[in-house]
C-alpha cells in the first residue's frame, strides 16, 4: 500500500537535507510532481487563508513558481486521489492564487559568492534558468550564454503570451540578474573549448529541442507550409505572418494547439487541426484542447495528410482517414489508414507541428543518440567530455517545463559534486510513499464537493488578443477549492500497539469505516484509507492512536500554555476559551467574528478540525482557570461528514464530568454555526452572558456562605 521514497538532499541543493519530524506519508501528488513539491502543505495553508506561508512553501520547492503557475501541466492532478471521489484538486490554479495574492513578484532572491569556480550554461530555457538559480544559491559564479536577444528559450519563443505573460518571465529573469547571474544574450556558443579557455570549470548544455520534425510526405517543402516551432517563434518575437483565411495545423500536442489558437488570434477565419488519432490519445493538455474548441478551432480526428500540392494561390491537402489498431510499446494504439478513404481540402497555410528534436552542433563533440538527444550518465548527468553536463529537452527530447526545472536543479547539484571533488551521495531512505486507491466504502463516506474552476476570459474578449485566458481565483473560491483536499498521508497510526485494548472504539466512531480487526485480533488502521479527521484519536480511551503529524495535537497544548502566561496577571472579564476550526477563522472567515481578544475575555485556540478537540483539551482549559469553554466548527463548509455530530457527543460526555468537580454543565457549549442561520458573534454573546451570570451566582453564593 505504500513504498519507500527518497526525500533526497540532492532535490534541495543547499547543503541541507529536508527534515521530516513527523510520520506523515508522501502523498501521490508530491510523488507525481517532477519537483516533488510539498503540494499537500501549501494547499492546506491556502485552505486556512495563510497565503504568505503557502507561498513560502511553494518557493522552497520551485525556483520559478510564477512561471509554473501558468504553464505547469500539473501531473499532480492526474495522481490526486480526490479524483476517485469526484474531481481532482485544482492544484495549479491554487498555486497561481498563492503566487498572485502572496506577492511572489516582489520576492527578491539573494545569493553570495562563496566559490571561485565559474560555471557556464549554454541555453536559457527552463532547465538552464533553474540550474543558474541553484548554482548561484550554492555560491558559484554563473554565466548564461543565449543565442537569441532575450532569455527564456521555449518559455519566451515557444509559449504564446496568452498562456505565459512576458512580464512574468521578465520578472524571473530580473530576479536572476539581481542574484548575480551574468547574462550574455545574442551569443551563440560554437565551441566548448573556447568556454573552458575563458576560465569556466564546468559547462551545462541545455539547448532545448527547437528543431521541428518533418511529416515525411510529398509537397511539405511547398510555399505556405511552415513548422509550428518557427511559426510560434516569429509571433512571439513580434512578427505577424500572413496566413490567409483558412489554416490547417497537423499534430495533436501542445505545440499544435498553441499554433492553432495563435493563428486564430492573428485573424484567421477558419483554423482546422488534423490529428491522426482520437481525442483520447491526444497528448495536448485537455484544458487547452477544450479552450481551443470553445474558440472555434475545428479538430478533425483520425485524419492524416498524405500529400500537399501548391496551386496558384492555395494549398491542396490530401488526407486519409485512419482507424486505431494495436497498441505500440508505449501503450498507444497505432493509427492504420482506411483503404479508399482519401479526401482533399484547400487551405491557405499549413502548419506542421508533429514533434521537435534537439539540434546540437557537432563542434561540441558530445555523444548523441536517438532523436539527436545528448547522451549523459543518468546519475551524474555528465557527457563523454570531462566537465560538460547536459539536461532538459536536449537530453530527454521535448518534455514539460516542470520536468526541465527538475533537470536544472539536479544538474546544479551534480555540478556542485563535480567541482567539490565528491561522488554523488547515495540515496537516503526517506518517508514512506502513499500508494493505492481508496476503498469503495471509504469513497462512499467522503463528502462530495464540486471542483471550483478558475474563471476565464469570455470568448469575445480573447478572439484577437494575447492576454491570459485563465484568470486568478477570488479568495473564497480558492479557499473552498483548497478545502477539498483529502490531506492524504497525514492520518493516524497506532503508535502504541501494546496499549491497544482492542475495545473497538475506533471501529465504532470512524465515519469512513477505515479501522478493522485482522486475522490475529489486532486493530489495523490502513494509512492509505485514513481521512485524517482525528475522531479516533480523540475517542481512544487508551490514547494508543496518534496523529502522524504531531503538530496538529501539540499546537493545542502550546496555545493553552500561551493563554496561561497571557492571563496570569490580567484581572478582566471571565476567561472564556474557544476551540475553533481554523479554516473558518482564517480561510472562509465564517468564524472570523469570534476573535475578541483578551479585553473581551475570550481566547481562541485554532484547530485544524474540531473533530481533533479531545476531552482532555476541554478539561485542560478549565484547569487553567477558564470560566467557560466552547467549541465552534464551520458548519456546512466543513469538508468532512459527521464531524459536528461526533463533537456534540464528545461535549455531552465532558459535561457529565463537570458537575462532580463543581462546574455547571452550561459552562461548556458546542456551536454548530451555519453561515446562513446567524452571526456567530451573536451565539458567542449569549454564551458569554450565560457564563458571566454563572460566575456572578457563584460569587454571591460564596459570599452568603461566608
Amino acid at each position: 500500500m505504500y513504498a519507500p521514497v527518497n526525500d533526497k538532499a540532492q532535490d534541495y541543493p543547499t547543503g541541507h537535507e529536508k527534515k521530516s519530524p513527523d510520520h506523515s506519508l508522501v502523498p501521490p501528488c508530491q510523488t507525481a510532481c517532477p519537483l516533488h513539491m510539498d503540494i499537500r502543505e501549501y494547499v492546506d495553508l491556502v485552505a486556512q487563508g495563510r497565503i504568505m506561508e503557502a507561498l513560502q512553501v511553494i518557493r522552497t520547492g520551485n525556483p520559478f513558481p510564477s512561471i509554473c503557475a501558468y504553464v505547469c501541466t500539473h501531473p499532480c492532478e492526474d495522481a490526486c486521489r480526490r479524483s476517485q471521489v469526484d474531481k481532482p484538486i485544482a492544484i495549479r490554479a491554487l498555486k497561481r492564487f498563492a503566487v498572485e495574492f502572496g506577492g511572489d513578484r516582489m520576492v527578491q532572491a539573494e545569493a553570495e559568492t562563496t566559490h571561485q569556480e565559474k560555471v557556464a550554461i549554454v541555453g536559457s530555457g527552463p532547465a538552464g534558468l533553474a540550474c543558474a538559480y541553484y548554482l548561484r544559491r550554492l555560491g558559484y559564479q554563473v554565466t548564461i550564454f543565449e543565442a537569441h536577444s532575450e532569455l527564456g528559450g521555449m518559455l519566451r519563443i515557444g509559449i504564446p503570451q496568452y498562456r505565459l505573460p512576458r512580464e512574468v518571465l521578465d520578472t524571473e529573469v530580473e530576479r536572476l540578474t539581481r542574484m548575480g547571474v551574468e547574462i550574455r544574450t545574442n551569443t551563440r556558443v560554437v565551441s566548448l573549448d573556447l568556454i573552458f579557455e575563458l576560465g569556466y570549470r564546468a559547462i551545462f548544455i541545455t539547448v532545448g529541442a527547437h528543431q521541428s520534425l518533418r511529416m515525411g510526405i510529398e509537397g511539405e517543402e511547398s510555399p505556405g507550409v511552415i513548422d509550428g516551432a518557427t511559426f510560434l517563434r516569429e509571433v512571439n518575437l513580434g512578427l505577424k505572418p500572413s496566413l490567409g483565411k483558412r489554416v490547417a495545423v497537423v499534430g495533436g500536442g501542445n505545440v499544435a494547439i498553441d499554433a492553432a489558437r495563435t493563428a486564430a488570434r492573428l485573424g484567421t477565419k477558419q483554423v482546422t487541426i488534423l490529428y491522426r488519432r482520437s481525442r483520447a490519445e491526444m497528448p495536448a493538455s485537455p484544458g487547452e484542447v477544450e479552450q481551443a474548441l470553445e474558440e472555434g478551432i475545428e479538430i478533425q480526428y483520425l485524419v492524416s495528410p498524405t500529400r500537399i500540392e501548391r496551386g496558384k494561390a492555395r494549398l491542396t491537402v490530401t488526407s486519409v482517414r485512419m482507424e486505431l489498431g494495436e497498441p505500440d510499446a508505449r501503450g498507444r494504439r497505432q493509427p492504420v489508414p482506411i483503404k479508399d478513404s482519401e479526401f482533399s481540402e484547400e487551405f491557405d497555410t499549413l502548419i506542421a507541428a508533429v514533434g521537435q528534436a534537439p539540434q546540437t552542433t557537432s563542434d561540441f563533440r558530445v555523444r548523441t543518440g536517438k532523436g539527436s538527444t545528448i547522451q549523459v550518465d543518468p546519475v551524474t548527468l555528465t557527457t563523454n567530455r570531462a566537465g560538460v553536463f547536459a539536461g532538459g529537452d536536449a537530453v530527454t527530447g521535448p518534455a514539460t517545463v516542470t520536468e526541465a526545472l527538475a533537470a536544472g536543479r539536479l544538474a546544479a547539484s551534480r555540478i556542485d559534486d563535480y567541482l567539490q571533488h565528491r561522488y554523488p551521495l547515495p540515496d537516503k531512505a526517506g518517508r514512506d510513499r502513499l500508494t493505492g486507491d481508496l476503498l469503495p466504502e471509504t469513497i462512499e463516506m467522503v463528502r462530495k464537493i464540486g471542483r471550483v474552476e478558475p474563471p476565464v476570459l469570455p470568448l469575445e474578449a480573447r478572439a484577437k488578443d494575447f492576454v491570459p485566458v485563465e484568470l486568478v481565483y477570488g479568495w473564497e473560491e480558492a479557499v473552498n477549492e483548497a478545502r477539498r483536499c483529502l490531506r492524504c498521508g497525514v492520518g493516524v497510526e497506532i503508535l502504541f500497539q501494546d496499549k491497544c485494548a482492542t475495545c473497538l472504539t475506533c471501529l465504532r466512531v470512524c465515519p469512513y469505516h477505515v479501522p478493522y480487526l485482522d486475522a490475529h485480533g489486532t486493530i489495523q488502521i490502513p494509512a492509505d484509507q485514513c481521512q485524517a479527521c482525528g475522531i479516533c484519536v480523540a475517542e481512544c480511551p487508551a490514547k494508543a492512536i496518534v496523529l502522524r503529524k504531531p503538530f496538529d495535537r501539540r499546537h493545542v497544548t502550546e496555545e493553552l500554555s500561551h493563554i496561561i502566561r497571557s492571563t496570569a496577571e490580567s484581572k478582566g472579564k471571565p476567561l472564556i476559551v474557544g476551540f475553533c476550526c481554523q479554516y473558518g477563522l482564517f480561510g472562509t472567515g465564517t468564524l472570523a467574528g469570534l476573535w475578541r481578544g483578551a479585553k473581551a475575555g475570550v481566547w481562541i485556540v485554532p484547530v485544524l478540525c474540531i473533530a481533533k478537540v479531545e476531552a482532555d483539551h476541554i478539561l485542560q482549559a478549565f484547569e487553567i482557570g477558564a470560566e467557560g469553554v466552547f467549541v465552534a466548527g464551520c458548519g456546512q463548509q466543513c469538508a468532512r461528514e459527521n464531524t459536528t455530530d461526533r463533537v456534540y457527543q464528545r461535549v455531552e460526555k465532558v459535561k457529565k464530568v463537570l458537575a462532580p468537580i463543581g462546574l455547571e454543565p452550561e459552562r461548556l457549549q458546542a456551536f454548530a454555526l451555519e453561515t446562513t442561520d446567524e452571526d456567530p458573534t451573536e451565539a458567542l454573546d449569549r454564551f458569554v452572558e450565560k457564563v458571566s451570570s454563572l460566575c456572578l451566582a457563584s460569587v454571591i453564593s460564596q459570599e452568603v456562605k461566608s
